[in-house]
């Protein structure tokens, strides 16, 4: 990673997107340049074939060597897949409130240290602080400041299958790239599409990917759940491309141009469609209506399998929570109005922001990025730099301090450089209130 420019690298089942940014101490991003190519080594999220992986991965990256002119040498790495799992646990802390009162240090400094890296031969991708416990009592979201020495963290611990790691790892370093780290791909688009107000009052992403759907949903500004499902937008594609014998390149532009989760279809309506027979070179034809009752079904199987998954949410009695969908198969005609009939009504697409806060944001996003479909890539920038920002905000600037190769570390770092910026701005509002309460007091008020 060379100093100050960041590279992500989303490898997915049905594309590889690739960015390379450039960031300011001041978090300012500009891209640098950017390339899609298509991926043929994932099925379900997971590197089947190392190979095919890594030839895309190599394309990918010649892209902005030839157009961009950038030589890159190392990125990070999106992740996920079923074999992605997910837990929270509860780890006492050591060495608490030393001085009586627990401290801003004592929270930054001790999960790095108790949280067990060996959990059921699985290679943690990250742990988040959900949550404390204080002599006992749960769910307290803030401890500093009270006065004991016996402290709990709630850490929700995102990991993942060592073979699939080493496989998507070996896919880039086959292809000349070193990996900085791995990012979950669902907590990148989380960056890059959800609102602070909705991660604090209740919010599901379903980033519908090209082989899997993620599921994340936050609460009080942190991940309370993840699940991933199994099936994505190349099922789709796959049904349109096996009923009718077409390739797969030309189900993937019907689906696009043609596919729909509803039959309430206002515009673009034809009656019947044409398509390219692999077995003719007559094109064959198709009714319009045929084909939305294949993409509808499989669409409304989707929305039975996340409402299956989402049960430990409880929609039901929380009206307020809302949906943001994101992923290529969220422009699907019809699939916003489909959730919200079977889940909630809260229900929006969620496109690329401009960035992570006030502070770290893109300068520019070229018009060809602003879809839901690259929420994940653009999410990543702003997810790796986001971490280094904060990470070396108490310092000087020095990202190679950072230890590369060691998504751990890196990816934990990260975690707590966010909590760092929440437990900030607490300080900040409680620092501000007392002032204005010694003021009133002066004053006689």
């Amino acid at each position: 990673m060379e100093y100050n420019i960041v590279t992500v690298i989303d490898i997915g089942t049905t594309k590889i997107a690739t960015l390379v940014a450039q960031y300011s101490k001041s978090g300012s991003i500009e891209i640098l340049g950017h390339s899609v190519v298509p991926c043929k080594g994932l099925s379900k999220g997971n590197v089947v074939d190392v190979a095919k992986t890594s030839e895309g991965i190599s394309q990918s990256i010649s892209i902005l060597k030839q157009y961009y002119n950038l030589n890159i040498k190392s990125a990070f790495l999106g992740i996920t897949g079923s074999h992605v799992n997910f837990e929270d646990r509860w780890d006492k802390l050591n060495s608490i409130g030393k001085s009586g009162v627990i401290t801003r240090e004592d929270i930054i400094k001790n999960p790095l240290n108790q949280i067990d890296k060996n959990i059921a031969n699985k290679s943690i991708l990250h742990t988040i602080p959900i949550g404390y416990s204080v002599d006992g009592s749960d769910e307290i979201l803030n401890p500093i400041g009270m006065h004991s020495t016996n402290l709990s963290v709630k850490t929700h611990i995102i990991s993942a299958s060592p073979s699939a790691v080493t496989k998507l790892i070996q896919a880039a370093n086959q292809s000349n790239i070193q990996s900085d780290g791995l990012i979950l791909e669902p907590l990148a688009s989380s960056h890059s599409v959800i609102n602070e107000s909705e991660k604090n009052d209740g919010v599901l992403m379903i980033d519908i990917g090209g082989g899997t759907t993620d599921l994340m949903f936050f609460k009080n500004k942190t991940v309370k759940y993840t699940a991933v499902i199994p099936v994505g937008g190349f099922h789709f594609t796959n049904d349109i491309a096996s009923t009718y014998r077409i390739d797969s390149r030309e189900a993937e532009y019907i689906k696009i141009k043609y596919g729909s989760a509803t039959t309430n279809i206002k515009n673009n309506f034809v009656q019947e469609i044409e398509m390219k027979s692999k077995l003719s070179p007559e094109p064959i034809k198709v009714s319009h209506t045929e084909l939305i009752r294949l993409t509808r079904e499989r669409a409304e199987e989707l929305v039975k399998l996340i409402n299956i998954k989402i049960k430990p949410i409880d929609f039901e009695n929380n009206p307020k929570y809302k949906i943001v969908i994101t992923g290529g198969t969220s422009n699907l005609n019809g699939l916003s109005d489909l959730i919200a009939r079977n889940i909630t009504s809260n229900v929006r697409i969620g496109k690329p922001k401009i960035g992570l806060n006030n502070l770290v944001k893109f300068k520019n996003i070229p018009e060809e990025l602003k879809n839901p479909r690259f929420s994940t890539v653009l999410g990543m920038a702003l997810w790796a730099i986001g971490g280094i920002l904060n990470e070396t905000s108490d310092s000087s600037f020095e990202p190679e301090k950072i230890q590369k190769n060691d998504p751990y570390t890196y990816s934990l770092n990260t975690q707590l450089g966010f909590l760092i910026n929440i437990l900030k701005d607490i300080y900040n509002n409680v620092k501000k209130i007392s002032q204005q309460i010694i003021k009133n007091i002066i004053k006689g008020d």
